[in-house]
């Protein structure tokens, strides 16, 4: 029974994330949402990761390693497995606007001071969070010229209904992988870096399918518009408080998430498909090298 209760659990979770970007395509339907998007909509569709995070904090050492394998592992996710999944979709190269080309570089830089951080000198982790803070700054007065004049309320329901599943399973979806590791006889953080964000990236990875009516810059930015806030801050503000030693395959899968924003960049200036390639090759790479470590 425990074994259904579990997979009950993370099916629930992953409804859940659904209703989250769900509920807000709906209320937004006839309504700009690019700054939207970039400001509020990140606040939202990390409230997955939120969940398994603050959980598994007060979980224990196992609990801690899910929560922190989890938040390092969303970026790595969504730039692999969801991008390749909207490559393959939509067969072209990416169009962007600025906003995901500041989100991308923010990003870089922020995951490239966590790897400082964690094995240099941990309170660079000040840093990270200052360039979050600015990039946060420059979004807000850009989301402060977006008018919202024809948001539809209901829909917002799906997302409240999303948001209520998410605090009420997110607990189970911790147990749960603490209980597979020790099956596995794996690390927790290993489990938590590639299971729990295929489910907790849901409401990004969705979203430009949910998006699809939109302009093709405001499917990107849903898909992207949460790396600085996924590794800036849940991870900035872990290391202010104690030190952490990443795993190397989870420093691995930082490093090709740096390298994947870095090709996406380059993708919309040289107008050629590389991410395609690149995602199936990063997502490859990482399951072969987890299997000879």
């Amino acid at each position: 029974m425990q074994v259904y209760l579990q997979v009950l659990a993370f099916g629930a979770f992953a409804l859940g994330c659904f209703f989250l970007s769900y509920g807000i395509d709906e209320s937004f339907e006839k309504t700009q949402i690019t700054h939207f998007i970039y400001f509020l909509f990140p606040l939202i569709t990390t409230f997955p990761e939120l969940t398994v995070f603050a959980y598994g904090l007060i979980s224990g050492n196992a609990g801690t390693k899910v929560a922190i394998g989890t938040v390092l592992g969303e970026p790595f996710i969504v730039m692999t497995l969801g991008l390749l999944a909207y490559k393959l979709w939509i067969k072209k190269p990416l169009k962007m606007d600025k906003g995901s080309s500041m989100s991308l570089l923010t990003f870089v830089f922020v995951a490239g001071l966590f790897l400082l951080s964690s094995y240099v000198f941990r309170y660079i982790s000040v840093i990270m969070l200052g360039l979050f803070t600015v990039y946060e700054y420059e979004v807000l007065k850009a989301f402060k010229k977006e008018k919202y004049e024809n948001i539809r309320r209901n829909p917002l329901i799906y997302t409240a209904v999303g948001l209520a599943i998410l605090l009420l399973t997110g607990r189970y979806v911790v147990d749960s992988t603490i209980n597979l590791a020790e099956l596995l006889n794996v690390q927790p953080s290993l489990i938590s870096f590639l299971i729990i964000p295929i489910i907790s990236s849901a409401p990004e990875m969705i979203s430009p399918f949910v998006f699809l009516k939109r302009k093709e810059q405001e499917q990107i930015a849903s898909l992207i518009a949460e790396l600085p806030f996924a590794m800036g801050v849940y991870p900035g503000l872990f290391m202010l408080a104690e030190s952490l030693s990443v795993p190397f395959p989870i420093a691995l899968g930082i490093v090709f998430s740096i390298l994947q924003a870095v090709f996406l960049i380059y993708e919309e200036k040289a107008k050629k498909n590389i991410t395609l390639f690149s995602s199936a090759v990063f997502l490859a790479s990482f399951i072969i090298i987890l299997k000879f470590l």
